[in-house]
Order: C-alpha cells, then sequence, then structure tokens
C-alpha cells in the first residue's frame, strides 16, 4: 500500500450475511450512511442499483451545499463491494477515488471489514476519507447490532430531520413511542414509513402540515 492508499480494518459484532443488507436495503443504508464529521445530510441517501450513478446531497457546517456522487461497481454478497466515489465541493478533497470493502467471518461469529480505497492526490484527502468511514462504520455497527431505533440521535443530527418542523414531529412521534415502551419492531416500522413517505411531500405543503403539527407537540408537553 502506498502512503496515498487507505487501508483501514473494523470489526462488526455479527457474520457477513448479516451486515450485508446495511448496504442493499434503503431503509438500513440511511441509517449509517451518512455525511463527514460536522457535516449533515439533506435527504436519505440511496446509493442505487449495482452499476447505476447516486448522488448524497449534503451541507456543511456553514450551510453551504455540497454532494457525494459515485457509483457501486462490483458487488458479491456477502463478500464483498467495490464502488467509485467523488465528491463536489465540501469539506473532503475532491478526486475520484475506487473503495473496496471486503468482509470476513471471524471465529467469534462477528465480521472484519477491510476497507481499501485510493489512490489520493494528497495526504489531506486521505485522512479525510479515513475519518468519513470511522464515523460511517460506527453507525454501521450499532445498525447490525439490531437496536431498536438504530442510530436515530446521530441520524436526526445528521438529516436535520428533513423538512424542518416536520421532521421535529417525526421524531417526537418516535421518542414517544420508544419512551413509551413500545415494541422494538413496531418503532422500526413508523420509522421507516415516516421517512419514507416524508421526503415526497411538497416543500410548501411539508412547511405548512410540519409546523401545526410541531406546535400540537410543543402544546401537548407543556
Amino acid at each position: 500500500m502506498s502512503d496515498l492508499e487507505l487501508e483501514l480494518d473494523w470489526k462488526l459484532p455479527v457474520p457477513p450475511e448479516a451486515v450485508f443488507p446495511a448496504f442493499e436495503q434503503p431503509s438500513l443504508i440511511r441509517r449509517w450512511f451518512g455525511a463527514p464529521p460536522g457535516c449533515h445530510r439533506t435527504h436519505a441517501p440511496d446509493p442505487g442499483a449495482l452499476g447505476q450513478p447516486y448522488r448524497v446531497v449534503l451541507r456543511d457546517a456553514l450551510g453551504r451545499s455540497f454532494a457525494q456522487v459515485g457509483c457501486v461497481v462490483e458487488a458479491e454478497p456477502p463478500k464483498s463491494l467495490a464502488l467509485e466515489m467523488d465528491w463536489e465541493g465540501g469539506p473532503v478533497p475532491s478526486g475520484r477515488t475506487r473503495a473496496e470493502l471486503a468482509f470476513h467471518p471471524t471465529n467469534d461469529g462477528g465480521t472484519r471489514v477491510q476497507v481499501r480505497q485510493g489512490p489520493f492526490a494528497e495526504a489531506a484527502a486521505r485522512d479525510a476519507h479515513r475519518a468519513y468511514w470511522e464515523v460511517c462504520l460506527g453507525r454501521l455497527g450499532r445498525v447490525v447490532a439490531g437496536e431498536a431505533v438504530p442510530c436515530f440521535e446521530e441520524f436526526w443530527e445528521e438529516s436535520r430531520g428533513f423538512v424542518g418542523p416536520l421532521g421535529v414531529a417525526a421524531y417526537a412521534v418516535l421518542a414517544g413511542l420508544r419512551e413509551a415502551g413500545a415494541p422494538p419492531e413496531a418503532v422500526s416500522q413508523v420509522e421507516d414509513v415516516l421517512y419514507t413517505h416524508l421526503t415526497r411531500l411538497r416543500e410548501d405543503t411539508a412547511e405548512v402540515l410540519g409546523a401545526v403539527l410541531q406546535s400540537r407537540v410543543e402544546g401537548g408537553a407543556s
């Protein structure tokens, strides 16, 4: 490996067969596939089908829009995955690179994920991608461990609720269900329905509905 290539190993608590769905199913992808540190997504990401380009729109700490673009170029479930990725603006230096992920079973029933990515034009780009993968894989570990509302706090912080007040109300509903002791599968189902359909609303409709729902949530809490 050259100095301008990234090599990273990460341990997950479940076997590869239980890890790979988190790279295929949109309802799982959005719970861990996030933004670089200090940034947030503006919608739930969906990397798309094999060979099809994807685009994830994000905002930096100052609110400026940028994007991750790429394409999944190889997939051999549950052994390996390869994608090409680049950045349009934002804090991560641009430059198209290839990221290869290999999933190795461990003796204790877990998975060792090997990330190999490059070549990078400069060490700063390599280091920025290392920080990016460490944040994402940390969330992935929680997702595959089967938490009832996987990574929701981190997801909320990054997505900023998708559409303002409507997202606030949706978060209040999910948090309320969880605090009330609703079955984990029920909470996960409600979460999936909410975040599948919220992003389909027209922006003006979302703003009005969100303001109404947020006022009711705040009124009920007073």
